[in-house]
């Protein structure tokens, strides 16, 4: 068994997307599973299922910055679209390439965790008291307002090599001074300051 972080959730209201919806969200799940194998140096295994789930499992050292990610990646796509993401830490097993034969508490935690979210929440972890859930609780007030311009900027600026505002710039093509109009509306540095407080322990 190997200590993960999973990540397991689901698209908000995916029976009223429009046509092909699905699919750009999806797309960008791909890349933000892609941009954390990097960070962690090996596979997130993201894998999609029943329609509109997933699960992904990631460094425990990763936990926050996977779970903002990913509501990034679907933001950005259209500020219409959200996901539900529900946390778990713990051991677990990953016998192929993707999560579907996976076991361990952390899996069934996170899975759980899921489907006992209350209706009106769209990120929570497990245990519900602990230190990741409180800093999910408020950041949820937070990542609800982001256009898909803010998104976007989160997205790349959730990065752990902390990218200046020149670089965002120019990765994003825009003006220095756009990324910073972005950055402090999006709220994005606090949650980046919760990321790093926790990375250090």
């Amino acid at each position: 068994m190997t200590d993960y972080a999973v990540l397991t959730g689901d698209i908000v209201k995916s029976s009223n997307l429009p046509e092909g919806g699905l699919d750009r969200i999806f797309a960008n799940l791909e890349r933000a599973a892609d941009i954390i194998a990097g960070w962690q140096g090996s596979s997130a295994y993201l894998t999609r299922n029943r329609g509109d789930g997933w699960q992904m499992a990631v460094s425990p050292r990763f936990a926050l910055r996977a779970v903002f990610l990913t509501r990034a990646a679907v933001r950005m796509t259209d500020k219409r679209f959200d996901t539900r993401v529900a946390l778990a830490i713990g051991q677990g097993d990953i016998p192929d390439k993707t999560l579907a034969d996976a076991a361990g508490t952390a899996f069934t935690d996170s899975g759980q965790a899921l489907e006992k979210m209350k209706r009106k929440r769209t990120m929570v972890a497990v245990p519900d008291d602990g230190t990741h859930a409180l800093i999910l609780r408020l950041a949820e007030e937070i990542v609800r307002h982001w256009t898909e311009a803010q998104a976007e900027v989160a997205f790349h600026a959730l990065s752990p090599s902390n990218p200046t505002q020149e670089t965002l710039a120019e990765q994003l093509g825009m003006s220095q001074q756009g990324i910073q109009k972005h950055i402090d509306a999006s709220g994005i540095e606090a949650l980046i300051d919760s990321c790093e407080t926790l990375d250090a322990k």
